[in-house]
């Protein structure tokens, strides 16, 4: 990849130049197709860039990720919204890159709390080579491609959804209630015969936490013909605010009728992990 014009590229960088940037996904629809690499980098790093870099995550998927220059800026796109879509990389997150050389960088994700995500595969020993996976009875070799990586970290992520959905499930309690998963859609679906029975649209509710905080949504009827309704406006904030991805499953209890506050009781995949 060319030097940036006008600015000045170093022709070698010393083994102690830091090799370290951090970007935030900010509340913007191009953060989900791409994302633009630090200049400061570009200005010390950019001469050894290629057109397609690899990124290594600690869950041990290899990413490959086409660089893409628009004007003076450089960006990680081509296969980026199918990164964030996998970690449900979403506003709030941040990711810590490491530059290895050649094109080569690993990255750390953390969500909006600030804590490490916990990755849908892990490798499974922590005495192995980074990025190595040894399976039986077939051998592997070192580095899979993210294709193989992704279909079997799919399935392990599957399966402590599952579980938070088996725990869900044996919620019990005197109150009205119902449970609705967490998907990449911001909104909770509500069944139809607590839907008719308590709640009314563009009457606002509140959702309620484990802490006893509240926030304020209302419900929308997907369409003139549906008895069934989704809690909409305000959801995908409650979502944030209470760090829930796609796969968690909540319980939805009817507390108090006037005006309506549903608790909602969470169980999160994160929390079923082997």
């Amino acid at each position: 990849m060319k030097p940036r014009r006008g600015r000045c590229v170093r022709p070698s960088v010393p083994e102690n130049e830091p090799k370290h940037f951090m970007k935030a996904i900010l509340p913007s629809p191009i953060h989900v197709k791409q994302i633009r690499i630090p200049d400061e980098f570009i200005t010390r790093f950019g001469n050894e860039l290629k057109n397609v870099a690899t990124i290594a995550v600690p869950d041990g998927c290899v990413w490959e990720m086409e660089l893409k220059k628009c004007d003076e800026h450089v960006f990680f796109c081509n296969r980026w919204q199918e990164f964030v879509e996998y970690y449900s990389i979403g506003y709030g997150c941040y990711l810590s890159f490491k530059y290895e050389g050649n094109s080569k960088f690993r990255v750390i994700i953390f969500d909006a709390t600030s804590v490490e995500i916990c990755y849908p595969f892990k490798t499974p020993s922590t005495n192995e080579e980074p990025n190595t996976k040894y399976h039986n009875p077939r051998k592997r070799s070192k580095v899979e491609t993210s294709e193989s990586c992704g279909k079997k970290a799919k399935s392990l992520s599957k399966d402590a959804s599952t579980r938070a959905e088996d725990a869900a499930k044996e919620f019990n309690t005197n109150n009205p209630y119902f449970c609705s998963k967490i998907t990449i859609r911001k909104y909770a679906y509500v069944p139809s015969d607590f839907a008719l029975k308590y709640l009314k649209l563009n009457v606002p509710i509140k959702l309620q936490n484990s802490h006893g905080e509240q926030q304020e949504v209302f419900c929308i009827l997907p369409d003139s013909r549906s008895s069934y309704m989704r809690i909409s406006k305000g959801f995908s904030k409650f979502q944030r605010n209470n760090n829930l991805s796609p796969g968690d499953y909540c319980v939805f209890e009817l507390i108090k009728k006037k005006p309506v506050v549903l608790k909602v009781t969470m169980f999160r995949a994160v929390d079923y992990c082997d």
